[in-house]
């Protein structure tokens, strides 16, 4: 009211109106900052700034840096951190370019940087490293988009323990922001072997290994790469090197992997293999591992090692009937392995036999070789020095010598070509035949062992070509046995007929232990070649025997008892050896039969000769005088024993015995000659026929 009443005072003085000036406005109050949340941040976030005081128009920096998309109101201002923003150490307000407010910050999080992560690939449960900057604030770390745990934090670098996940980008984040690798990185599963099947093969085998992860994957044996065929993760074929060697099977993948244990068989290789040999004989191989070979063959002929092979070195034994033109094949672990080229086999000759006897007119002898793949071309050397022969078939050929070879071992050889056969030896002191009587001793308790059908063949046939064994020169040599020189002849002849008898015994049991046992025909075809040896061999013993018969019933009654010197009693003795020898021949042809067709005939009836029986007979031949005088037995075996008086105490004794044993033989002999019975025998009707056992004869004769 003072006021207006002036101024009307001084406009009603008559001068211009005076204006009242309103008082000056208040300067706004300085604005304060009290908090910024949230109380961490990053570049690219947006903040809040509490305080008081704020107006339009405030210009908000972190540092230097302007904050962006700012909305102001009198207590709060609201802004983005951009993200070039790289530390945050005050939060100062200015007002028409003038600092009103500022706050220390140190919520300010720098964003996380990644620079590298070793190892630059890791394996499900490996421990990977990331380098960087700002990473001890990470709060998250992803693979391939999945959350993984962070093991340990530093400010240059964290740790995980890489997942069973998949390859994919790697990120971290934190407040201040989120960084990742440049590059995805890889989760890698090294290669997993389980198997290899199969767990063991040769060189250039191929080999399926099962595991996981094998795709990619490179191989080794040892240090030995193997190449690969079709490879999958579950699934690889691989083929063994050459030169490989048994280990372990390695699946590697930037040097991680697994392996198994894989054998590699020895490879046999055949390196030298001659293109031709001679069979029998040796094949001689060399070569790589074959000691490794299992079996051996040639064709479909299985072939046998002398000694247990070497590494680079064996010698197979090679029959005769090895097949030509067939390649040589070792079998290792059921795998065959062939020479190149096939072996050409050429039969060598083998000589089984020799025999000879006199020639014609009793010069030099005459003879023939027996053995296999003979030929025309066939050459033989006895004692080194050739002979000729003259083939008759591949079995056997004769020859003609000027002279007998000498009385000793010697070697007989065959050649065909440049192929030499075996030697036989060839004992000269046999006299033709395959040995002597110490040598039929040995064979006989050898149980038959060392006489072959061959050998036995080739003393028959030296036996029955001997010029004084025909019936009629017999008797004439018995007969003619009147003195020393006549005994003497007649003795030589027995003895040689007697020695052959103990021979062919020798043979019937050889014959019979090469048989097989077992009365089948297939049994019986198998022993059919030996029957019939068998069957030659009987015959014969019986020819035989029935020679000495012969020499014996042409002795003179004087020469039945004349001096032993004359060598009967060595007769004797070899008889009685063939005799004893039956039980050996009916031990070895014991259950062995011989067929032909579909009959099967027992080898020991085959093989039956009564030698002792028909020795026997020739005895009581040689006293047919006395027996045809028809007296009573006592007075036979009166004279009888007078005239064998003379005799040593063993010969007489097996003479006496025949006659003893023979008594109804004797008798009855008697009552042939007169047509009465032998008088003055109380046991003896006038036909000869004994009344009742007494006085009976007890066996047969001999």
């Amino acid at each position: 009211m003072i006021g207006a009443a002036i101024g009307v005072a001084v406009w009603l003085g008559g001068a211009a109106p005076l204006r009242a000036e309103p008082p000056p406005a208040e300067a706004p109050a300085a604005p304060t900052i009290e908090s910024i949340a949230p109380a961490e941040f990053g570049a690219g976030q947006s903040i809040t700034i509490a305080g008081s005081g704020f107006t339009e128009g405030d210009v908000v920096l972190l540092d230097a840096i302007a904050l962006e998309n700012v909305t102001i109101t009198p207590n709060s201002i609201t802004a983005t951190v951009p993200l070039k923003t790289k530390s945050a150490k005050k939060l100062i307000v200015k007002r028409a370019k003038k600092k009103v407010a500022e706050l220390a910050t140190a919520g300010f999080v720098k964003a996380p940087a990644l620079t590298s992560a070793t190892p630059k690939f890791a394996a499900p449960g490996e421990v990977v490293t990331l380098r960087g900057k700002n990473l001890d604030r990470v709060t998250a770390l992803t693979l391939a988009g999945t959350p993984v745990k962070i093991d340990e934090l530093g400010a240059t670098q964290l740790r995980f323990t890489a997942p069973a996940g998949t390859t994919g980008p790697l990120t971290v984040k934190s407040v201040g922001g989120e960084a990742g690798l440049k590059k995805d990185y890889e989760i890698f599963y090294a290669p997993a072997l389980t198997a290899a099947n199969p767990a063991a093969a040769f060189e250039g085998d191929s080999v399926t290994l099962t595991g996981a992860h094998l795709a990619g994957a490179k191989f080794k044996l040892g240090t030995k790469p193997l190449k690969v065929g079709e490879q999958a993760d579950a699934s690889t074929t691989v083929t063994i090197a050459k030169g490989a060697k048994s280990g372990d099977l390695k699946a590697e993948a930037r040097k991680k992997g697994s392996a198994v244990a894989f054998t590699v068989h020895p490879t046999p290789l055949l390196t030298t293999v001659p293109k031709e040999v001679g069979a029998p004989g040796v094949l001689k191989v060399s070569g790589k591992n074959l000691d490794a070979v299992s079996a051996w063959r040639l064709g479909q002929l299985t072939l046998v090692p002398e000694a247990p092979a070497g590494k680079s070195k064996v010698t197979l034994t090679l029959p005769d009937s090895a097949p030509t033109d067939q390649p040589l094949v070792a079998l290792s672990q059921g795998r065959e392995f062939a020479s190149k080229k096939p072996v050409g086999v050429v039969k060598t000759p083998v000589v089984e036999a020799m025999a000879y006897w006199p020639g014609p007119e009793g010069k030099g002898v005459e003879g023939e070789i027996r053995g296999r793949e003979l030929t025309a071309k066939t050459t033989f050397t006895l004692a080194g020095k050739p002979f000729k022969a003259s083939f008759v078939d591949p079995t056997r050929v004769t020859f003609a010598l000027t002279k007998a070879p000498k009385p000793a071992e010697q070697a007989l050889v065959a050649k065909t070509g440049k192929y030499k056969g075996p030697a036989l030896t060839v004992d000269g002191a046999a006299g033709g035949y395959s040995g002597g009587a110490t040598w039929l001793d040995g064979v006989l308790a050898a149980g038959g062992t060392g006489y072959t059908p061959a050998a036995v063949a080739a003393d028959l046939e030296v036996s029955q070509r001997q010029p004084d064994r025909g019936v009629e020169p017999l008797k004439a040599l018995g007969k003619a046995a009147t003195g020393p020189e006549g005994q003497a002849d007649a003795a030589r002849v027995a003895r040689h007929i007697a020695l052959d008898l103990r021979r062919f015994t020798a043979a019937q049991v050889a014959l019979c232990a090469q048989m097989t046992a077992g009365k089948t025909q297939a049994q019986a075809d198998a022993n059919a070649a030996l029957g019939d040896s068998l069957r030659a061999s009987q015959k014969h013993m019986q020819a035989l025997a029935g020679q000495l018969r012969e020499l014996w019933s042409g002795l003179p009654l004087a020469a039945t008892t004349a001096d032993a010197s004359w060598g009967l009693p060595e007769v004797d003795a070899e008889v009685a050896a063939v005799a004893a020898a039956r039980a050996k021949v009916d031990a070895a042809c014991k259950n062995k039969f011989v067929g032909s067709g579909k009959l099967l005939s027992e080898a020991g009836a085959v093989a039956k000769v009564d030698v002792a029986g028909l020795y026997g007979e020739a005895i009581k031949a040689a006293f047919a005088a006395v027996l045809a005088q028809g007296k009573t037995w006592p007075a036979v075996e009166a004279e009888v024993t007078a005239r064998l008086a003379g005799l040593p105490g063993a010969r007489k004794k097996v003479w006496q015995d025949v006659l003893k044993a023979s008594k109804q033989a004797v008798e009855g002999g008697a009552a042939a000659t007169t047509g009465k019975g032998a008088r003055g025998d109380k046991h003896v009707e006038p036909q000869g026929k004994p009344k009742s056992n007494a006085g009976k004869g007890k066996g047969k004769a001999g």
